[in-house]
């Protein structure tokens, strides 16, 4: 009998350490890895592209393409990060963006106009993933500021400035701003 007795508290010793107190230290840890500190912040330049006629926010994180990360991340002021594998994401998972090399002057890559996306968070065919664009208004065209995809389509369609698609992908989604 005394031996059943020996055998059986350290069972159940065990089995109360198992129960009580690894959950009470995985759930400590838990806590402590989901602890925020609501105090910091960080900023991010935001970039601004037309979208259906109105101006928009994005901001960049990742480029498929390394000099394309590069130089996000110099006209902007932080890192933009090289991720290659970017570029396995298939095209139905994509949206278009348009980056104009010349033209108006203004705040766009190149240091002309501002870009144009094709949708933004909520609306059909948004993806905070961007196959790039590049936009080259023909010499003999006056160039207009363009402000929505359907814009550059159809000048495009009338000869006056031709769209170059890239195989650079960006990870771009739309910010809400309030």
């Amino acid at each position: 009998m005394t031996r059943t007795v020996i055998t059986t508290l350290p069972i159940i010793s065990v089995v109360t350490l198992v129960i009580f107190l690894i959950p009470s230290l995985v759930l400590t840890q838990i806590a402590a890895l989901a602890t925020v500190n609501t105090n910091s912040s960080e900023s991010f330049l935001l970039s601004k592209a037309y979208v259906k006629g109105n101006i928009a926010y994005f901001i960049a994180t990742d480029a498929s393409n390394n000099q394309t990360a590069a130089s996000i991340a110099e006209n902007l002021g932080y890192k933009v990060n090289y991720a290659p594998r970017l570029a396995l994401v298939p095209e139905s998972a994509q949206q278009q963006g348009y980056e104009f090399l010349n033209g108006n002057k203004g705040e766009g890559a190149f240091g002309f106009q501002i870009p144009v996306a094709s949708a933004l968070p909520g609306d059909k065919g948004y993806s905070p993933i961007v196959q790039l664009n590049f936009v080259s208004w023909n010499e003999n065209a006056t160039a207009i500021e363009l402000k929505s995809e359907e814009e550059i389509l159809n000048v495009q369609n009338n000869s006056e400035l031709d769209v170059t698609r890239t195989n650079i992908l960006i990870n771009s989604p739309g910010i809400q701003l309030q």
